[in-house]
């Protein structure tokens, strides 16, 4: 899977040239990552302290507690965040030299590289959060219950870096497998909620300073206002941080012991300033993995397919610039470096990120990822994302995320035909549930049949999507196979049950009854790929009442087309990439001459 380099191309002499795209570039993705690092931080936070609040009633256990989580995420997981981030940063610079001897020139563009978003808060919120539930519920104290919950999160990461190496190795037709659209909605589901509604609720429950952020980013990220040459992600930290500081009243609000937003804040983060060196996961961690896999499987395996068709598309979308860099090569690597990142402590994957064409747009070349690199390290190892934390409020950082969530919702509905919506959005149903289920008051169970639609969220919304895109498109075949693979994984609880169940003890006993048993949900899709199959005979048959399947070009894409649309996609939504990567834009006329081909390319293809 390594490119060979021809002995003819060793002889061209590299010469890697510093450029002032190359500091716009590596603001721009450090304040990205960091965004995410810092939104992830206050995720951990809050969801490995709350199930165990309740059983602590002195102020004393509870800095104990915080400290103990405090520990666990600038010792454990940022600053084993920093292996990762250095092997992927280097390889992936290799990479780039490589590929500047092959082709004899100079002006190749890095793949931009860090924390893969949606993955890092669907294991946060669905594995980490329900570790540390599940330990509360059995009694667990709160050091050995987060411990479990940091130890789960990282096996889980180890077992998706796994998967996606394997994944990799498939090559990019893993992807012609499910239809376009029930990939793309994967992510989407994960950005309507999670980094999307939940995201716009940080802002409201602060209303009085939660909004100019708010407000802020909808300006810089939508309207086309340059904030040049301050990125709109630093325009909004900023304004955030000024609105929180300048009320007096500190966050989180009603908190006896405030995070940030006082000087008294601040002087406790700096506690946690010190060097940080990353540990191997102890061998304790490994027991877990069958456990791991049981309980938590129908989370990892579409956050690992949905990951590498994140890889697949922004590695293709660089080929739009004549940078032609491997996708095989680059899938192997995004699953190797999960892997590295779990091993050292962390449960959050990496990937390579979207925008390498506007970074190269941009002047963006080798060192833009470099000093991103460099810059991440340095918070990640001494502990400074802490005072970070302290400095910047949630509410802040909120909106950017709230933005990736946007962004990945556009790209899932651009790319998805028209007549396939339906699909897609019924493929949003089971995040949106599992986001519900989530918020649920606890002590309360909520209704047996939306439980049941958020266990396996993003797999059962893969699964209704593919299934839906099939029967739209009237393959019905194909929709009867899905059926019968959703029929299938209902045996073994993998989807609609709180855990998987491979003895079967529990097939006919559901939380609501038999109707929302393993038993019930098999026969249910049975019966659809029955009935799809009659409708395959009655098709085949010439019925004049199921006509013909359609044959559309959208649904007989190759997985390289996928990613040369997503980028074409990527490219034509100005207003949101440009904002997404806004820095110094070179002259007016080349902004004008872009927005004009824009035009003139989105006309052409729509």
């Amino acid at each position: 899977w390594l490119t060979v380099v021809p002995m003819s191309a060793k002889a061209f002499k590299v010469k890697i040239p510093f450029t002032r795209g190359d500091v716009d570039c590596g603001l721009t993705l450090f304040c990205q990552i960091s965004g995410t690092i810092l939104g992830v931080i206050t995720a951990l936070q809050t969801v490995l302290s709350s199930p165990f609040k309740g059983s602590i009633t002195e102020p004393a256990q509870l800095e104990e507690m915080n400290a103990l989580i405090n520990n666990i995420i600038y010792g454990k997981i940022v600053s084993g965040m920093c292996m990762t981030m250095t092997f992927g940063t280097f390889y992936y610079g290799y990479m780039a030299v490589r590929l500047m001897r092959q082709e004899r020139r100079n002006d190749v563009c890095c793949l931009p590289y860090g924390v893969n978003t949606p993955a890092a808060f669907a294991f946060v919120f669905n594995i980490v959060a329900k570790a540390a539930q599940t330990a509360a519920a059995k009694g667990m104290s709160y050091e050995d219950g987060i411990t479990y919950a940091w130890r789960v999160g990282c096996v889980a990461n180890l077992v998706a870096g796994i998967i996606a190496t394997l994944v990799g190795f498939a090559g990019p037709h893993i992807v012609k497998v499910a239809p376009k659209a029930s990939l793309l909605i994967a992510l989407a589901g994960i950005g309507f909620t999670w980094l999307g509604i939940g995201q716009v609720i940080v802002c409201y429950k602060a209303g009085h300073v939660g909004l100019l952020p708010l407000g802020i980013a909808i300006v810089g990220f939508f309207s086309g206002v340059r904030t040049a040459p301050i990125p709109t992600s630093v325009v909004v930290m900023l304004a955030g941080a000024a609105a929180g500081w300048g009320s007096g009243m500190g966050w989180p609000a009603g908190e006896a012991i405030k995070a940030g937003g006082t000087w008294e804040a601040v002087a406790r983060s700096t506690s946690s300033f010190s060097f940080y060196v990353p540990h191997v996961l102890d061998a304790e961690s490994f027991s877990a993995i069958p456990q791991v896999m049981a309980d938590s499987i129908s989370i990892i395996l579409p956050v690992s397919l949905t990951g590498a068709v994140n890889t697949l598309v922004s590695v293709y979308a660089s080929h739009e610039t004549g940078d032609v860099f491997p996708i095989r090569e680059s899938l192997i690597v995004d699953g190797l470096t999960t892997v590295v990142a779990a091993l050292f402590g962390s449960p959050l994957g990496t990937c390579v990120y979207i925008g390498h064409p506007q970074f190269k747009a941009q002047g963006g070349r080798f060192y833009y990822s470099f000093y991103n690199w460099a810059a991440f390290c340095l918070l990640a190892v001494t502990g400074l994302f802490a005072t970070v934390n302290a400095i910047v409020p949630p509410y802040a950082i909120a909106p950017i995320i709230l933005f990736v969530g946007l962004a990945i919702n556009h790209e899932a509905f651009s790319c998805t035909p028209e007549h396939q919506i339906p699909a897609a959005v019924l493929g949003l149903f089971p995040p949106v549930a599992d986001w519900v289920i989530a918020k649920w008051p606890h002590g309360q169970k909520p209704p047996a049949e939306l439980a049941a639609i958020a266990h396996g969220a993003l797999l059962v919304g893969l699964l209704w999507t593919s299934i839906a895109v099939q029967v739209i498109q009237r393959r019905f075949k194909h929709a009867a196979v899905w059926a019968m693979i959703a029929s299938a994984m209902s045996a073994f609880g993998l989807i609609h049950q709180s855990k998987a169940d491979l003895t079967f003890r529990a097939f006919t006993k559901g939380v609501g009854g038999f109707g929302t048993s393993p038993c019930a949900f098999t026969i249910g899709y049975l019966s659809q790929a029955i009935a799809f199959g009659l409708l395959a005979v009655l098709q085949g048959g010439g019925s004049s009442r199921v006509p013909p399947p359609r044959s559309d070009h959208d649904e007989e894409i190759e997985a390289e087309e996928l990613g040369h649309e997503l980028g074409r996609v990527r490219s034509e939504s100005t207003t949101i990439s440009d904002a997404f990567n806004q820095t110094e834009r070179h002259g007016e006329d080349d902004l004008q001459s872009i927005t004009e081909s824009s035009e003139d390319d989105s006309g052409n293809n729509h």
